[in-house]
């Protein structure tokens, strides 16, 4: 029911639907006459770009949103799908328990036990006929179209399935695509270090640790080349950097003293941070197996992990909407990008505007999970009061703004042991 749904709606367009047309010319971008829009029209239709056309009337309204992180998924978890339609664009179909991703590396827990299908989440995309998860990145946005551009995601596939274009329409459009991870720039981490986001980067981890133990029982390596094929270096000495240093230095002490014991004294890690005497130092370059620190100190390694914390995405920075500092999109207190209507972000990507009088709140999940649930209640609030479409005149009260208050933070040092601040925080 849903495929054959979801084929009729990106279909629509050739069919010459009437719903299509409802607010402009089948072209998203085009403000001229109808003449010119429909000139529009047979040049996209010749181009190949379908699309889910806007949401007529007596449908339901139709929410999209970017992203299946934590302020994702918790929004999309909680929407009431009786009155909203859900479209998640996203360039994977899971949610990550990033917390525990450090965990995975070393195999003290196992890949499928941090992640959860969007499916669960929110079963209403692979069942309900007018939602569905599309396996793509946005690309452009026209908010006064409500419409939004995207291409799908076809990694790993590109010599035999070239990604394509198309068009979704929206009642409601959520950012909630995440940030990046900071590299500031410097030469090489890129194509050299390996980050810590996604479960793919802890299978790359896991695959690289393994593989340097095993070579390094190989006859033929030089004492010096053993050394560095087993010096796991962390960049980073934030609470991800912490946790995986501490994973590994359990790893290296019940596992690599047993199966690994010609080997076990050569392994070793390093954690490099600008503030932390372990090695003290800002990476200036990162070469293929090691890097120069500012002071001009070489360190050779076998593994390179990149925890240096987050920023905004090209994608995001391309937006043209006003932004916090730090390159976020700028919300108010209600978490509405309040330039353009019907527009909202969360998480990672968002960041309250100066004009605000607030912090911009940190790049944490907790932060993600509260506002996906304070968004979901907002727009729950809307579609009842008759406001889910989109430039619709009857818009609920928005009701009190959101607010945040920290609830501590922990980090694992490995041993059984963690680090805990729980210390009250002002509310934010």
């Amino acid at each position: 029911m849903a495929a054959s749904s979801l084929l009729r709606s990106l279909t629509r367009h050739a069919r010459g639907a009437s719903a299509y047309h409802r607010h402009q010319p089948w072209s998203p971008f085009s403000t001229t006459a109808a003449a010119a829009g429909a000139g529009a029209r047979r040049d996209e239709e010749s181009k190949g770009f379908p699309g889910l056309g806007p949401t007529a009337k007596g449908e339901k309204a139709r929410v999209v949103v970017l992203g299946t992180g934590w302020a994702g998924s918790r929004l999309m978890k909680d929407l009431d799908t009786g009155g909203y339609d859900v479209v998640c664009v996203a360039p994977r179909n899971h949610m990550v328990f990033t917390p525990l991703l450090a965990s995975t590396c070393v195999g003290t827990l196992e890949f499928r036990s941090v992640a959860e299908p969007l499916a669960r989440i929110q079963p209403a995309v692979s069942k309900s006929p007018g939602s569905y998860f599309l396996l793509a990145r946005c690309t452009g946005v026209d908010p006064d179209a409500h419409m939004i551009d995207c291409e799908t995601v076809t990694d790993g596939e590109k010599d035999t399935l070239e990604p394509w274009k198309f068009k979704v329409a929206y009642d409601k459009l959520v950012f909630a695509c995440g940030a990046e991870a900071s590299t500031f720039g410097i030469h090489g981490v890129t194509e050299h270090a390996i980050f810590l986001r996604e479960v793919h980067h802890a299978q790359e981890i896991r695959r690289r640790l393994l593989l340097n133990l095993m070579l390094s029982d190989v006859p033929g390596l030089s004492e010096e080349e053993k050394r560095r094929l087993l010096h796991c270096v962390v960049v980073g000495g934030g609470p991800t950097g912490v946790e995986f240093s501490g994973e590994l230095s359990d790893f290296i002490i019940r596992d690599v003293k047993q199966r690994y014991s010609h080997v076990k004294d050569y392994i070793h890690v390093t954690l490099i941070e600008s503030g932390v005497r372990l090695v003290q130092g800002i990476v200036k370059d990162v070469q293929p197996n090691k890097l120069i620190l500012d002071n001009g100190e070489e360190v050779p390694y076998g593994l390179l992990v990149w925890s240096t914390g987050v920023g905004a995405s090209p994608f995001v920075k391309s937006l043209r909407f006003p932004k916090s500092p730090g390159g976020r999109i700028g919300i108010d207190e209600w978490l509405r990008v309040p330039s353009v209507r019907d527009v909202y972000a969360i998480g990672d990507c968002s960041g309250f505007l100066e004009s605000t009088g607030k912090d911009v709140l940190p790049a944490l999940a907790q932060v993600a999970e509260r506002q996906g649930k304070y968004l979901a209640s907002q727009l729950n609030r809307v579609i009842k009061a008759g406001g889910g479409h989109a430039d619709s005149e009857a818009e609920a009260d928005p009701g009190p703004p959101f607010v945040y208050k920290h609830l501590g933070s922990m980090a694992t040092v490995g041993r059984y042991k963690a680090l805990v601040d729980l210390r009250q925080s002002k509310v934010r």
